[in-house]
């Protein structure tokens, strides 16, 4: 604990009297720099995680969880049924079957190739169903069609206007084999907030989707499982494996996983590399301090020999000094937390002030495969931030504090 008279002469080290009251300039630059490392670590890490998670949600939303396909691209009720009875229900959220194949969609001089997908059924709950505008997926006409807002965009395309695909599926005439077209009509628009599949992805209705294919009713080329929690799908992956096994039916599954393995890969490692660079900053922040500290010693020998003359112990020196770098980081870290707080919830109002500021587009979809620059900011990082920058701040602070209390004010008030 500071005495009555060590907190005074901390007071009167840290603010300077010829400013009024206000902080010294060595203290504003060593609480700005602290500042600013915490609160970029703050964004950083909240951006980070937003990406992370809102990449994981579309990917997982899209696809599914768990993918089952057949061999001979087709896939019977019968099996389908057979599956079901051997899996637990409480094993799994939801189940969807559909129908899915390549395809080139042409609007007047332009084509562009993308992927069609029709589904048997689709639930409320179900990530593509609040997606959509102006029409659900089960509602979709025969000669209808539901397209991307990029795809729109790309194709200069609206609600009501006349499109042509065709399909990688011939039909024998006397010119030869000639592809499948069909002419539809734009019957909804859907933003999924990923450019990859606002631009590449169409939902067509059953019916059509098999008379198209040549399927039978019944008949289905995919089954989407969708669980409770994503990181257990290996687990179902086992039991699903099993079953294929058991009713020996010519098929083969593929998780989110396997599908994404290089992203997740690569967001682990980007997991790691942030810790890393956390402490970097911080430690890069906390130099202000160090530096800033002991040039600020060496600036106050002459009132420090003074203090020493005057009956002030090593020890009093130690804990003065110490003090003062404790609240400057104490101060630096509090408003760069607050700051990191601030910025990051209102992080897309910034957003869209700068683009129209400078007149550009800061974070393309095209690039980054999301519309919006996401955060999801997690109190418990923040704390650990807050004390990891609070732990090298007071660590800063021993050196220049032993130093200022070693001073011998003989020589200091012999060289003055």
């Amino acid at each position: 604990m500071l005495s009555r008279s060590e907190i005074l002469i901390t007071r009167r080290f840290l603010f300077s009297k010829k400013t009024e009251g206000y902080v010294s300039i060595f203290s504003w630059f060593s609480i700005v720099g602290i500042s600013l490392g915490v609160a970029a670590i703050i964004i950083v890490m909240s951006v980070m995680n937003g990406f992370r998670s809102n990449l994981i949600e579309r990917l997982i939303g899209v696809n599914s969880h768990i993918n089952i396909y057949s061999i001979n691209e087709k896939i019977e009720i019968e099996k389908i049924e057979k599956i079901k009875k051997q899996l637990n229900p409480k094993n799994y959220k939801e189940v969807f079957s559909s129908i899915e194949t390549q395809g080139l969609i042409i609007s007047d001089n332009t084509s562009k190739g993308v992927i069609m997908r029709a589904y048997e059924k689709i639930s409320t709950e179900h990530y593509l169903y609040q997606r959509i505008i102006s029409k659900k997926i089960a509602e979709i006409g025969f000669n209808r069609i539901i397209i991307g807002d990029a795809l729109a965009k790309e194709l200069n395309l609206k609600i009501g206007d006349e499109i042509k695909i065709a399909i990688p599926k011939t039909d024998s005439s006397l010119l030869g084999n000639i592809p499948r077209f069909k002419t539809l009509k734009i019957d909804g628009i859907f933003d999924f907030g990923m450019y990859e599949y606002d631009s590449n992805l169409v939902f067509i209705s059953l019916e059509l989707a098999r008379k198209l294919l040549l399927f039978e009713e019944g008949v289905f080329n995919r089954l989407e499982f969708y669980l409770y929690d994503p990181l257990e799908v290996n687990n179902f992956k086992t039991i699903i494996d099993s079953s294929i096994k058991d009713n020996d039916l010519n098929l083969y599954q593929l998780t989110w996983i396997d599908r994404n393995s290089s992203l997740m890969n690569a967001l682990k490692v980007e997991k790691n590399v942030m810790f890393l660079i956390l402490a970097l900053i911080v430690i890069v922040a906390s130099m202000n301090i160090i530096s800033g500290l002991i040039i600020y010693v060496k600036e106050k020998n002459k009132d420090i020999a003074i203090l020493k003359t005057l009956g002030f112990s090593n020890y009093s020196l130690l804990k003065i000094f110490f003090s003062i770098g404790l609240t400057i980081g104490l101060i630096g870290t509090i408003s760069g937390t607050l700051l990191g707080i601030i910025v990051t919830e209102n992080l897309l109002i910034i957003q869209n002030f700068l683009e129209k500021l400078l007149d550009t587009e800061l974070f393309s979809e095209e690039i980054y495969f999301l519309s919006t620059l996401p955060s999801d900011i997690k109190y418990e990082e923040v704390l650990f931030v807050f004390i990891i920058s609070l732990i090298i701040t007071i660590l800063s602070t021993i050196f220049p504090a032993i130093r200022a209390s070693n001073i011998d004010p003989i020589v200091s008030l012999k060289n003055e």
